[in-house]
């Protein structure tokens, strides 16, 4: 019997476990799989989508898909390409989840509940795979196959001890502290995907950025769109006796509106420069504000890794998830890859070993 060791029970390490089967089950074999983790399994599963699971995201071209992803971009178009969207909804629908689109495209389970999807995750593995609470630091001895599938919350230590070079890794999808003290007083106030906070800015539109400037140093400068000049421009003439403020008002968060417009002009007389000016809101992201991070970037070196996510440096390794070198926007693009990977990995170590 082929032993299998797969370093992880977060939702790349369980649902390999649940493909392995999957494939086993058609070749009818019986590899003996074991999960380790230091932790619960699929603890790092029930926070996604804030509770809900953001399962995936409606997007079944492999190209477009990749383009969500700052660090992993061209490494992902062969992924997806044999494991994208449509079979993630279809592996889920399987295990007894199923699916909605919201209407920003973001794929969710029906009962809107990550806890269902861990409840589906394990069913489909309970008295089929051991689950051994450890920490694994060194390598594990006599596996037929060792799948590394520890996300990236603290250093990969045992990707290092194979040999594997570690990206820098950065927090990432995640809000920002600011320079600018007087937007903190507008905590809880939000516009366009932007949450003011006590301490700078949250919300999807930041995380984004947080994602995008990963490794810039700080300080450094964002800048939030705020109000079309053209629309504004219209909105001002159609009332040319109304406060200049309230105007704004009409746009934005009358909060924000009173930060930004100290005068109390009348529209008739504003300048065309103060009109540009409310077209983005410049702010100075000073640091990380750790408390809304969800994801890091940085990882295993994608170069050391083969389209099927096997090791270039050990012998019967792959490396799934995240913690490679790869990392998505807020959406359901990280656990699209760690679907993907799995899935691939899964199909690439049951062919492997049993050749």
């Amino acid at each position: 019997m082929k032993k299998i060791a797969i370093v992880g029970g977060g939702p790349s390490g369980v649902f390999c476990a649940i493909k392995i089967l999957e494939e086993a089950k058609f070749l009818n074999i019986k590899p003996d799989i074991t999960i380790f983790d230091c932790n619960n399994i699929l603890s790092t599963l029930l926070p996604t989508g804030n509770g809900r699971c953001n399962l995936a995201y409606y997007e079944f071209d492999n190209i477009e898909l990749a383009k969500n992803f700052p660090r992993g971009e061209k490494f992902l178009y062969s992924v997806f390409s044999r494991y994208g969207t449509a079979d993630t909804i279809n592996d889920f629908s399987n295990l007894g989840v199923e699916t909605y689109i919201q209407d920003d495209l973001r794929i969710f389970p029906k009962e809107n509940s990550a806890a269902f999807v861990k409840q589906k995750m394990l069913e489909a593995i309970f008295n089929k795979v051991k689950l051994t609470r450890t920490k694994i630091l060194e390598p594990p001895k006599g596996f037929d196959a060792v799948i590394i599938a520890t996300g990236l919350k603290k250093q990969p230590v045992l990707a290092q001890k194979y040999g594997h070079k570690i990206i820098q890794i950065k927090p990432s999808l995640c809000g920002l502290k600011i320079r600018e003290k007087e937007f903190l007083k507008l905590k809880g106030v939000s516009f366009n995907n932007v949450i003011f906070t006590d301490v700078g800015v949250s919300g999807p539109y930041i995380f984004k950025l947080s994602s995008i400037n990963a490794y810039k140093n700080f300080p450094y400068e964002i800048k939030i769109p705020l109000i079309n000049p053209e629309l504004l421009t219209e909105k001002l003439k159609s009332n040319p006796k109304k406060q200049f403020k309230n105007v704004v008002s009409s746009f934005i968060p009358n909060a924000l509106a009173s930060v930004l417009i100290n005068t109390d002009k009348q529209a008739a007389n504003v300048s065309n420069k103060e009109i540009k000016e409310l077209e983005f809101l410049t702010l100075t992201a000073t640091a990380y504000d750790n408390k809304g991070e969800i994801v890091h970037t940085g990882g295993v070196s994608l170069n050391e890794i083969n389209k099927n996510f096997k090791s270039k440096i050990a012998d019967n390794l792959w490396i799934i998830g995240e913690v490679l070198d790869i990392d998505g926007f807020t959406g359901g693009f990280n656990l699209q890859n760690c679907w993907s990977s799995a899935a691939i990995c899964a199909k690439n170590v049951i062919e492997t070993i049993y050749k």
